[in-house]
């Protein structure tokens, strides 16, 4: 089975999952995807992450990148094309294409239904689009509500969009010292929808509550890297590759996310896998799948001060227990494995495409 991936910017999550899919016997994959999708650089070392997989990276500013595009696919003869959502809006002319006529469809899609006037507009906006899909594979429960209100039915929709490389995760906790690190880490984009105002206003009320506070590690990068200046307790440790940002889990002893907007988070994935506890909002799509409040982590409303505070002095008041706490994620982490995101998507792929063969 040849199979075509069109995705967005390659991440070290992503290319373990495309790493796992490569291994999958009888499938024949290769990823397309573009240098850069943001104004900024892709921060990813992608040589050494995709190595041994069959792709081409294409520079969007390119002239001719619809013809480009549908001339790469078509040249692969796909069985199966995946598209990563409509980040990336020219991939979207390859659904109805005449030289893919023979290929099946399916779309990952990680975008959370919030209700906006946008997203109500999109069922019209994206018809002619999301009809010539065969399937759609989404984030989660938010997503899937999303996809349904674009019109497309239950029998199309299947979850498990987001996979990463588990087992460098769980390495990471065998190496965590005892006694159990007083310290917390947030790692993500220094962006504002990661909303490190709240973060910085909860640990600074969370320090003047306790006698012997934990420090706070940020790993990231971005326009709001000037929150974390001169906070009392607070090391900005900058950007990591993710063999870096393993070890930085393996010394740590809890973790913070505390989004306003985030249509999964791979990294609360990522941390549950390195057994540790887990603190996050309710606008994380993964917390409904990795986060058992007050089993692993804590869940709270976010833009929270206040909540965020009593859910830091919480994994403070546990300290003895940390350890418990946060090996009870590992298993929860385990099912969005690479490997067990390969394992779904070449099933999904082998289903469309018996599912043609039928008719």
């Amino acid at each position: 089975m040849r199979v075509v991936l069109c995705w967005a910017e390659v991440a070290g999550y992503s290319a373990a999952c495309f790493q796992a899919l490569s291994r999958r016997p009888g499938l024949d994959l290769h990823v397309l995807h573009p240098e850069r999708l943001l104004p900024r650089p892709n921060p990813f070392d992608i040589v050494p992450l995709l190595d041994g997989v069959s792709h081409d990276m294409f520079d969007t500013s390119r002239p001719d990148i619809d013809a480009y595009l549908l001339r790469t696919v078509a040249a692969r003869q796909p069985d199966v094309v995946a598209l990563c959502g409509w980040i990336y809006w020219p991939y979207t002319s390859l659904v109805h294409a005449k030289p893919l006529a023979h290929a099946r469809l399916l779309l990952g899609m990680d975008t959370p239904w919030r209700g906006t006037f946008g997203q109500r507009l999109a069922r019209v906006r994206l018809s002619s689009f999301t009809g010539g899909l065969d399937l759609v594979v989404t984030a989660g429960e938010r997503a899937s509500e999303y996809a349904r209100r674009l019109g497309i039915p239950d029998s199309h929709i299947r979850t498990g969009f987001y996979g990463f490389d588990y087992r460098q995760y769980a390495a990471a906790a065998t190496r965590r010292s005892s006694p159990w690190p007083r310290r917390f880490l947030f790692a993500a984009r220094y962006a504002p929808e990661k909303d490190l105002l709240t973060l910085v206003r909860a640990y600074e009320a969370y320090r003047a509550e306790v006698a012997n506070p934990w420090l706070l590690t940020c790993a990231g990068a971005g326009p709001e890297a000037y929150r974390l200046q001169g906070v009392s307790g607070v090391t900005d440790a900058g950007f990591m590759q993710p063999a870096q940002l393993a070890d930085l889990f393996a010394s740590h002893g809890a973790f913070v996310l505390p989004s306003r907007f985030e249509p999964w988070g791979v990294v609360i994935a990522e941390a549950a896998a390195a057994a540790l506890p887990v603190v996050c909002t309710t606008a994380c799509g993964a917390a409904a799948d990795v986060v058992r409040p007050y089993y692993n982590g804590v869940v709270v409303p976010d833009q929270d001060v206040a909540a965020l505070t009593r859910a830091l002095r919480w994994i403070h008041d546990h300290e003895t227990t940390l350890a418990e706490i946060g090996g009870r994620g590992q298993a929860l982490a385990e099912a969005f494995s690479a490997e067990a995101w390969a394992e779904r998507w070449h099933q999904y792929m082998l289903e469309v495409v018996d599912v043609a063969r039928r008719r």
